[in-house]
């Protein structure tokens, strides 16, 4: 009987000790951002918890049975599109906030079982993406534009196309392997490195 009960208050102790929040990373991708979160204990799935409020714009992590320095964490280097991080203390719970400038469409947790990290992959939607990218496209080309002027026609095209591949192959996504986006950048880097090193020093 006294061997069950110190068993079981180490079970317990054990089970609910609070897992120490060290640092957070941020990362932009093409269809959304990475969050990953360092600490000094393996989380489980039952323990994080995350939703996105549209009205507000924030999507908020819930990590229960952990504890951080709370300034620290908030300090943490942003990246496009998160404005902001908000780290509150709440009981035996520490709730993440991230202030994003576009929608969260859906958001995946991924757990590691030798590392004690977790990924938060939130991803947007795709009118937003290709928004983003139509308008970086037309500023590309409105540079390309000015700078080509006077060159062969044959620069241009392989600007002008290479760029079309490249958005192409950027859309489809991370998982579809096309020869789009490696194309598209190939095409533009045989224009740059000819108009740079080659046709300037022709002139």
């Amino acid at each position: 009987m006294r061997f069950l009960l110190i068993f079981l208050l180490t079970f317990i102790s054990i089970n609910s000790q609070s897992v120490k929040i060290k640092s957070i990373d941020i990362a932009s991708k093409m269809n959304g951002v990475s969050i990953k979160i360092y600490s000094d204990l393996i989380l489980k799935p039952n323990q994080v918890a995350g939703w996105f409020n549209e009205s507000t714009s924030w999507y908020y992590m819930t990590i229960h049975q952990a504890e951080g320095d709370t300034a620290s964490l908030e300090l943490t280097k942003l990246a496009n599109p998160i404005r902001e991080v908000e780290v509150i203390k709440a009981g035996e719970s520490l709730q993440i906030g991230f202030r994003i400038k576009v929608p969260v469409e859906n958001f995946e947790f991924y757990f590691s079982d030798i590392n004690p990290e977790l990924i938060a992959a939130l991803r947007f939607p795709l009118s937003d993406i290709i928004a983003t990218l139509e308008s970086d496209q037309s500023d590309l080309q409105n540079n390309i534009i000015y700078k080509t002027r006077n060159k062969p026609i044959w620069v241009k095209v392989f600007y002008f196309t290479g760029i079309g591949l490249t958005t192409s192959g950027l859309i489809a996504g991370e998982k579809q392997k096309g020869w789009e986006a490696a194309i598209g950048m190939g095409m533009i880097a045989v224009a740059y490195i000819y108009e740079t090193f080659i046709f300037s020093k022709n002139k």
